[in-house]
Parts: C-alpha cells; structure tokens; sequence
C-alpha cells in the first residue's frame, strides 16, 4: 500500500513478502538476539540489514536474478523490517504503560 498509494489488489501483492519474512526472518532474528542480550538498538538495526537482504534475496531468486526485482524486494524488505520495528516499540511502550498502571 505504501509503494503503491491505494488500496486496489495490487497494493496487497507485497503481503505475499512481507509475511513470511515477518514469521521466519524479522522474528526468529530478534528473538535470537534478545536471547544474547543484546542492546536493543542493535537489534533494530540487524532487523532492517536482515530485511534488506531477505527482501532482495526472496524477489530476487524468484525473478531469476532480476537485479531491479531484487531491489524491489530489497524495498519490501525494509519497509517490512521499519514496520514490524514500530509496531514492536510501540507495543513494548503501550506495554509498559499498562503495567505501570495495573500496579500503581
């Protein structure tokens, strides 16, 4: 929907990317890297290298190589990677928020 800028089928063609690389590359990765403790920010900045890579990788291995569809599927991969990062800060944040208040 982002590249396209309304909402027609076309729009939800990136879905077909954006959810697998979602479950098996953006989450197994931080869910390894918090398992090593490592600093927050680091692990966002893995996730959009991991996105950008998985994303031009996937598109491109199913173009045969194509690099203008690799870096389509490398845009796809950050957007994927920036989205899921967002909605994870802000659920750790929405998160905190309501803790605090249960137990105030």
């Amino acid at each position: 929907m982002l590249l396209f800028g309304n909402i027609e089928s076309a729009s939800f063609f990136p879905l077909i990317f954006a959810l697998p690389s979602s479950l098996l590359l953006l989450a197994t990765t931080y869910a390894a890297l918090a398992e090593k403790g490592r600093p927050i920010l680091w692990r966002y900045a893995v996730l959009i290298l991991v996105g950008v890579i998985g994303g031009g990788l996937m598109l491109g291995f199913i173009s045969n190589g194509d690099p203008k569809s690799a870096a389509t599927g490398s845009l796809y991969g950050v957007t994927t990677a920036l989205c899921w990062i967002l909605l994870h800060a802000l659920t750790r944040w929405g998160v905190r928020a309501a803790i605090d208040a249960f137990t105030a």
